[in-house]
C-alpha cells in the first residue's frame, strides 16, 4: 500500500466515526442530548477546577517555601544575636585546704585561697566588663587596660574595690571585710556614717572595714608579702620571733592578738610553718617550736 493510499483510507476512518458519533447524538432524545452536554460541560469545569487546584498548589507550596525561608534566616540571624549577646557566667570554687590559680579573660589573675569562689560574666559582643564577684579570699595581679578601664571587685557591697593595675589581697567573707594592698593604687568603696565614701589605699597598707560601727581600720604592714603566705600554704621565717610568728597568724586568720609583754628569752626560729584551714592546729605547731603554752580562745590568741 502506497502512502497516498495509507492517509486516503486513514481519512476515511476519521470520516467515519466523526458520522457515527453524529448518528448516535442524533439518535438520542433531547433529554438525552441534554444530559450529555451537561456531563461534558461537568467534566470539562472539573478538568478546570482540577488544573486551578494543582496551580495554586503549586503557589501556595512557592509561598510556604519562601515563608518557611525567611523564618529560617530570621531564626539563624537571632540565634547568632543570642549567641553574641548571652552572658556567659563563669563561677570558680574551692573546697579546704585548696588554692586555684585563675586566668580571667583581661589577662588578670585570681588565686583564690580555701572555701573560696569567683564569678565573673562574658560574651562575644562585649567581651569581659572587669567586673568580677569575690567569696572569701584571693590573690589580685591586674592587668592595666589599654582603655584605662577600671576592675571593680564586688561593685554595690558593703566594701567595693576598684582599681587599673596593681596587686593586692583581698578577702570578703562576713564578718571579714579586709584588703592588703602590695603594690599599685586601690579606691575603696564602703558605706560610713556620711554615707558613701571612697578612701585610696596605700601600698603596704591593710585596710579593715568595720561593718557594725562603718568605720575602716588602718595599718601600715613592715613586709606584707609575708601576709600572702596562704598562697604557698606555708609561712617561711627567718630567724623569726615569737611575736612576729604569732602576728602574721593573727592576720592570716584575723584573729586578736592580746597586748601582752612577751618573755624575750625566747630563741628565733627559721624554716617554714605549715598552715591549715584550723587556726588552733597552726597554733599547736607553734606550741611545739617555741616550747610555749598558747590559748585561743574567741578568736584571742594569748601566751601564758
Amino acid at each position: 500500500m502506497t502512502e497516498e493510499s495509507s492517509n486516503l483510507f486513514q481519512d476515511d476512518q476519521m470520516a467515519f466515526e466523526e458520522n457515527l458519533e453524529t448518528d448516535m447524538v442524533g439518535l438520542m432524545t433531547i433529554e438525552d442530548q441534554k444530559a450529555l452536554k451537561k456531563r461534558i460541560l461537568r467534566n470539562i469545569k472539573t478538568g478546570i477546577q482540577k488544573h486551578e487546584q494543582k496551580r495554586n498548589n503549586r503557589r501556595r507550596i512557592f509561598t510556604y517555601t519562601k515563608i518557611a525561608a525567611s523564618v529560617l534566616i530570621v531564626l539563624a540571624i537571632n540565634g547568632a544575636l543570642w549567641t553574641t549577646l548571652k552572658l556567659e557566667k563563669h563561677t570558680y570554687q574551692t573546697g579546704s585546704n585548696e588554692t586555684l590559680k585563675i586566668e580571667l579573660p583581661d589577662g588578670s589573675t585570681a588565686l583564690l585561697n580555701s572555701n573560696s569562689s569567683l564569678t565573673y560574666t562574658y560574651n562575644m559582643a562585649f567581651g569581659f566588663d572587669r567586673k568580677v564577684e569575690l567569696i572569701g579570699e584571693a590573690y589580685f595581679e591586674i592587668a592595666k587596660d589599654a582603655e584605662s578601664k577600671r576592675f571593680v571587685i564586688n561593685e554595690g557591697d558593703v566594701m567595693e574595690v576598684e582599681v587599673f593595675g596593681t596587686e593586692f589581697n583581698f578577702k570578703n567573707q562576713n564578718p571579714i571585710h579586709k584588703l592588703t594592698l602590695i603594690q599599685g593604687s586601690v579606691k575603696l568603696g564602703y558605706q560610713s556614717e556620711q554615707g558613701n565614701t571612697n578612701r585610696m589605699v596605700l601600698p603596704g597598707e591593710t585596710i579593715k572595714l568595720d561593718v557594725e560601727n562603718h568605720q575602716l581600720e588602718a595599718k601600715t604592714v613592715a613586709d606584707p608579702i609575708k601576709l600572702l603566705a596562704w598562697q604557698d600554704r606555708k609561712i617561711r621565717m627567718q630567724n623569726e620571733s615569737l611575736e612576729e610568728v604569732l602576728s602574721i597568724v593573727a592576720e592570716l586568720y584575723d584573729l586578736e592578738l592580746v597586748d601582752q609583754t612577751l618573755p624575750t628569752n625566747y630563741q628565733l626560729i627559721s624554716g617554714s610553718l605549715p598552715l591549715t584551714d584550723n587556726p588552733n592546729e597552726v597554733i599547736e605547731n607553734i606550741e611545739v617550736l617555741f616550747d610555749t603554752e598558747i590559748h585561743l580562745e574567741q578568736n584571742s590568741i594569748r601566751v601564758q
